[in-house]
């Protein structure tokens, strides 16, 4: 019994070191939450929106942005969502591509797109786009709605 006592007092301090630097990496801030998880039904595979502190600067004005994560990394991409009136503005973006997806009479879609270059434009299909004009034929949506919709769909603009 004594050796056993011994052999914890010996690791005690061990044991409340490894306690105390999990709870301060938790405390500051080192894991991020999921904001949002589905599946897009492409070969993109599944995916996980987890917010971050980025700010995206477009017009004047700050958006709010997210990392998408699919099973298929060459689809991730960043959502940056600008929270203010009635029907959000959204930016979906990567290094090469930006499309914008809004509001208007007829529902909510992409409105916009922009390429780095042309041989990045012919990676997208210009049909999907169209048929992505109206996702949802609601006015008003909510964001988490609007993100959800964005990820799963964006995947099928790409060829």
């Amino acid at each position: 019994m004594k050796t056993a006592v011994n052999y914890l007092m010996r690791f005690a301090p061990a044991i409340l070191a490894l306690f105390y630097v999990s709870t301060v990496a938790i405390a500051g801030g080192n894991t991020t939450e999921v904001y949002l998880t589905g599946t897009t039904n492409t070969a993109a595979g599944s995916f996980v929106i987890q917010a971050t502190d980025d700010i995206y600067q477009y017009q004047g004005a700050g958006y709010i942005v997210y990392t998408v994560y699919y099973d298929n990394p060459r689809n991730n991409m960043k959502i940056a969502v600008l929270d203010e009136g009635d029907c959000k503005s959204y930016i979906a973006f990567a290094k090469d591509y930006w499309f914008q997806y809004n509001c208007t009479r007829e529902g909510f879609g992409v409105r916009k797109a922009r390429f780095r270059s042309p041989t990045t434009r012919d990676m997208f299909d210009s049909d999907e786009y169209h048929d992505q004009t109206i996702l949802l034929k609601k006015r008003n949506i909510e964001k988490d709605q609007a993100v959800g919709l964005i990820a799963t769909y964006m995947p099928r603009l790409q060829g």
